[in-house]
């Protein structure tokens, strides 16, 4: 754990992500990776959608109820992934300049638990992407719900937290005074998202990945 300033954004290691995950990433100031939270069996710690249909990591086990850092994944985890994304997007826009590239990496990445392999795919996108932003985390944490989060936050020595739009259903109606009561701010990602599918979509299809993670909602006030 590195100590960090400013906004913070708090996210699962998930498995290849959205673009919003990387908006977050990238318009924060430090970004918790939380390992500690527990395993979903259909989240999407080891699952995500490539050109609208599921790949999912191949787990040691049926694991169930257990922290996400205690997961395994079955070994040939990279051969399985690159046939996954060569039999989806052999002809894409950027196949040529950035698939094969793509498809390298991954095979040169390593990781042995679920946290290790989905962190290692987060840091090769990233560079790809061209994201800064440090990656972050913090001792197991003691609460539950926004004070998990608020916790998180001030152990990594942030100001604000930087939530997804879908933090609204599950945080409540007083988060922002319960984040104002620890003198923490409060502030809510404004990415659109054109597509739920993996970033692997936006990194082979857009000519501008980056341009694609950084767009905007655009309010009626603008």
């Amino acid at each position: 754990m590195t100590p960090s300033s400013g906004t913070i954004a708090i996210h699962q290691p998930d498995f290849l992500p959205y673009s919003g995950f990387w908006f977050k990433m990238a318009t924060a100031d430090g970004f918790v990776l939380a390992v500690h939270d527990q395993f979903q069996k259909h989240g999407y710690q080891r699952r995500v959608r490539m050109r609208d249909t599921w790949v999912s990591h191949q787990l040691v086990g049926k694991p169930a109820l257990v922290p996400i850092e205690t997961i395994e994944v079955q070994p040939g985890w990279q051969s399985r992934l690159i046939d996954a994304i060569r039999g989806r997007y052999l002809g894409a826009r950027h196949w040529k300049d950035r698939g094969v590239d793509l498809l390298d990496r991954i095979g040169a990445a390593d990781g042995h638990t679920l946290v290790e392999v989905n962190v290692a795919l987060i840091n090769l996108v990233r560079g790809i992407l061209g994201i800064t932003t440090p990656l972050l985390t913090t001792p197991p944490p003691v609460g539950s719900g926004v004070d998990r989060l608020i916790e998180q936050v001030q152990l990594v020595g942030g100001t604000s937290y930087l939530s997804g739009l879908g933090g609204a259903a599950y945080m409540g109606e007083d988060a922002a005074q319960r984040f104002a009561a620890a003198g923490l701010g409060l502030t809510w990602s404004q990415h659109q998202h054109t597509t739920g599918d993996s970033i692997v979509t936006a990194l082979l299809d857009d000519d501008d990945p980056m341009a694609t993670v950084l767009r905007r909602h655009r309010f009626d006030s603008e």
